[in-house]
């Protein structure tokens, strides 16, 4: 992804995500600056249908949805997906899994073991599927945080490579 492609990410996520979950184009231009290398796009017939964005980031630890990277990042130790977003039309299609395994891949580069995320909404069932589980060494505190940003149903969860 470059900043070129930031309208459309906000497109594809308009019609991805549900109002409550989508993020400025000021919050994607703010953390492309920062890891933009990580981030990734799908196209199809030319025009972008989806991307992913990830990141070297703290196990357990999230980020604020809609809001800027803090001045100061944790020390990382794994590789952090906070959207995947496809549209509903290219959906089924194997970009996704694509994505997921370019990450994998990110993260096994850069001496990662594990991949973390919060899964939102009704996507809980994809990434059980995907072998993900509940990360759970985090407080009920950090876990009542992740609900209270993300929506209910939201969950950390981990998954060790």
């Amino acid at each position: 992804m470059t900043p070129a492609h930031i309208a459309e990410a906000v497109r594809v996520q308009a019609q991805a995500f549900t109002e409550d979950l989508r993020e400025s184009p000021e919050v994607f231009a703010d953390r492309l600056s920062r890891f933009g290398e990580y981030y990734r796009v799908a196209f199809m017939e030319g025009r972008m249908v989806g991307y992913m964005i990830g990141f070297p980031w703290k196990l357990g630890e999230t980020l604020v949805n809609n809001e800027k990277f803090p001045a100061d990042l944790p020390a990382p130790d794994c590789f952090y997906i906070h959207d995947i977003a496809i549209l509903p039309e290219a959906r089924g299609a194997g970009i996704s899994k694509a994505m997921l395994e370019d990450a994998y891949k990110t993260a096994h580069r850069l001496g990662f073991d594990a991949v973390s995320l919060v899964a939102v909404g009704q996507s809980g069932s994809y990434w059980d599927n995907a072998g993900y589980v509940p990360y759970t060494l985090v407080g009920p505190r950090k876990l009542e945080r992740i609900v209270d940003i993300y929506g209910p149903g939201a969950r950390l969860m981990a998954l060790p490579i």
